[in-house]
């Protein structure tokens, strides 16, 4: 009879510890499929869109011409914000207006939300080639408000702005120094809020399916919440833990005044 009350207390207490397959990644088949080799799937197309700010340079042999498409900024002004028409201006780079509009110089208002860089950059070329400006020159575009937020069991939580247009979970996860050992490691949730609706993604980095996950690749502004696992729960020092621990204690005391 007392070793079944031993058994007992012995699984109540192994319930909420943490086991060794919940604190590494990648661990469904890992060992079965070291020798195969899968195809990397195709990168998200980043759509751009209202509040985004993008680069924009226009090169060629002719620099006076070409730099008459070029945004140029004081020093003295950089880290300021500058209205143009339509458009604001963000140091070194355009950000999209409400509209979905940029204002360039000599070609006014250019709609570019919607598109991607390479969409966008081909809608530049064509109607800087309408002005007959310059015959031979690159538009170059980059991307510079890449931002994401990675909140919960990381070692360290913040907002993180990457000089990108390409960021996948487990980069965002390595800028917050990787996930503590109390994570729910198998079902990190990913908040994405674009045209006007809010959508939610799951990412299990237990699984080796994760590089095909559709929530692998993140967007700009999208939040990643890694939950806690229930191990931290139960040793969290709050109240009810607290009188769960007594609660335990006590069963414990009893159960065993009665064997005896």
């Amino acid at each position: 009879m007392r070793s079944n009350y031993i058994l007992f207390f012995l699984i109540f207490l192994l319930s909420g510890c943490i086991s060794y397959r919940d604190i590494v990644n990648f661990t469904e088949d890992s060992q079965k499929t070291d020798s195969a080799k899968n195809a990397i799937a195709g990168t998200l197309s980043l759509k751009l869109q209202p509040d985004d700010i993008i680069q924009i340079f226009v090169s060629s042999y002719n620099k006076e011409e070409s730099n008459k498409f070029n945004l140029l900024i004081n020093q003295s002004s950089a880290g300021q914000n500058m209205n143009m028409g339509s458009g604001i201006i963000d140091p070194f780079g355009y950000r999209i207006n409400q509209k979905g509009d940029i204002e360039m110089p000599l070609l006014g208002e250019v709609s570019i939300a919607g598109l991607t860089l390479e969409e966008a950059r081909n809608l530049i070329a064509e109607k800087i080639k309408e002005t007959n400006y310059l015959k031979d020159f690159n538009v170059h575009l980059r991307f510079l408000s890449f931002r994401v937020t990675v909140l919960g069991e990381v070692n360290s939580p913040g907002t993180y702005t990457i000089p990108s247009q390409k960021l996948t979970i487990l980069e965002a996860l390595g800028l917050a120094r990787d996930v503590s050992l109390f994570s729910k490691r198998n079902n990190i949730l990913i908040i994405r809020e674009q045209n006007g609706k809010r959508s939610f993604g799951h990412v299990d980095l237990n699984s080796k399916d994760i590089f095909s996950n559709p929530w692998y690749y993140l967007q700009p502004n999208d939040v990643v919440y890694v939950q806690p696992h229930r191990s931290k729960i139960l040793a969290a020092p709050d109240p009810a833990s607290r009188y769960v621990s007594t609660a335990v204690a006590l069963v414990s005391l009893v159960l065993l005044f009665l064997r005896f």
